[in-house]
Order: structure tokens, then C-alpha cells, then sequence
């Protein structure tokens, strides 16, 4: 007969490897809520699943890597959205700066992988847009072009600057409450860790309040 303290251990191993997948599957760019959910389900069985998406995406992005930079002529502009009025801000006094040097800017926000085939991840991309639309609406630049990437917000936002041949990531100081989908730990990344350099906007809108910019040259 299977004690029962026997048992509990069972459960708490199976919730901890769950746990542990969760965690390491929202760093890699996928929804934490989603993989706990099948990490405490399945447990040790999600590893697998978990190794194939991942498989699946680095396969992605490496082609994406070996995708020629297309080119392009002036001064583009990248930059992350979340729906705060840091971001816009941090857009238009970029736009002010750099003047008539802008030949396009474009608006990006990031979801996350598992938001790409479900049907609740279509309702979140249709809101994305729709936040995309208003915040293009409110920038002092016009045409401005939008697009919703996914995956870890740093890597995403790198990457498509990479592809596209971005020459300026834009992102504001602060995000839209309490959420560092774009903002926060995600700026310090891209600041540190982008080949293209980064534009973080001020907390506030005034050229006089401390903007920074700084990027990585290395290859």
C-alpha cells in the first residue's frame, strides 16, 4: 500500500517541475499562466512539450536570422508600445530630435508566443492592433506604420530592427501601470544587449528631464 506522505511527495515533485517549466517557458517569450497550467497537469510530461515549442521557435528565428536586412533609405524608427504615455511620449521627442532625418516610423507591441494560434490569442491580437491604431493616431508623425510581434519583448523588438533595417529603437521610461511587458526590466535589456541603438524617453514629456541614449556596436 502507497503511504500516503509517499504520495504527497509525488504531488509536490510533479507541481515543482511544473512550476520550474512555467518560469522558464515565460523567459523564453511564452505565456507564464498558460505553461503553468500545463506544467502542473502534466508535470514531468510537459518537458518534452515544452523542449519542441522552443525547438520550434529557435528554428524560426534563426531563419529570420539568415534573412538578408532589406534595403532602405533615411532614418527608421522603431518603437514598443504598450498603451502608456511614456511610450507616445518617448516617440515624439524622438521624432523632434532627429526632425526631418525620420523617413518612417513604425509602432510595435509584443505578445507572447502562445498568443499566436489560439482563439483567445486572436482576441488579444485584435486588441494589440486596436491599441497600436489609437497610439498611431496620437504620434506627431505621419504615416505611421504598426505591427504585433511575438515572443520575449527585448529579443522581438531586436530582431525585427535587425531584419528591417531599423537605425533607432524607441522605448519609454516607464510602462502602463505596473506591466513590464515593454518597459522596466525589458528596457534595461535592450539598453545593454542591442546592436541598434536605443532611445529610452523620459519619465515625463520635456526634452530637459533627462532623456538617455545609448546602444552596442559590437557585432
Amino acid at each position: 500500500m502507497v503511504s500516503t506522505r509517499f504520495l504527497i511527495y509525488v504531488a509536490l515533485t510533479w507541481a515543482i517541475i511544473g512550476l520550474v517549466v512555467a518560469f522558464l517557458m515565460r523567459r523564453r517569450g511564452h505565456d507564464f499562466s498558460v505553461w503553468l497550467l500545463l506544467g502542473v497537469a502534466l508535470g514531468p510530461l510537459s518537458i518534452p512539450l515544452a523542449i519542441e515549442r522552443v525547438r520550434c521557435h529557435a528554428a524560426a528565428e534563426h531563419q529570420s536570422r539568415d534573412t538578408p536586412t532589406p534595403p532602405h533609405v533615411g532614418f527608421d524608427l522603431l518603437a514598443g508600445i504598450d498603451g502608456s504615455v511614456d511610450a507616445i511620449s518617448a516617440v515624439d521627442i524622438a521624432v523632434a530630435l532627429f526632425g526631418g532625418r525620420v523617413s518612417s516610423v513604425t509602432l510595435a507591441t509584443v505578445l507572447d508566443w502562445d498568443s499566436e494560434g489560439t482563439h483567445s490569442g486572436q482576441e488579444m491580437q485584435t486588441e494589440a492592433r486596436e491599441m497600436l491604431d489609437e497610439a498611431a493616431g496620437q504620434v506627431l508623425y505621419n504615416p505611421v506604420d504598426t505591427v504585433v510581434l511575438f515572443g520575449r519583448p527585448d529579443q522581438a523588438l531586436k530582431e525585427f530592427a535587425r531584419t528591417s533595417g531599423m537605425e533607432l529603437i524607441v522605448v519609454g521610461a516607464r510602462g502602463h501601470g505596473t506591466s513590464e511587458t515593454l518597459f522596466g526590466s525589458i528596457t534595461r535589456n535592450l539598453v545593454g544587449g542591442s546592436e541598434i541603438p536605443v532611445f529610452v524617453g523620459p519619465a515625463h514629456s520635456s526634452l530637459q528631464s533627462g532623456m538617455t541614449m545609448r546602444g552596442e556596436t559590437s557585432r
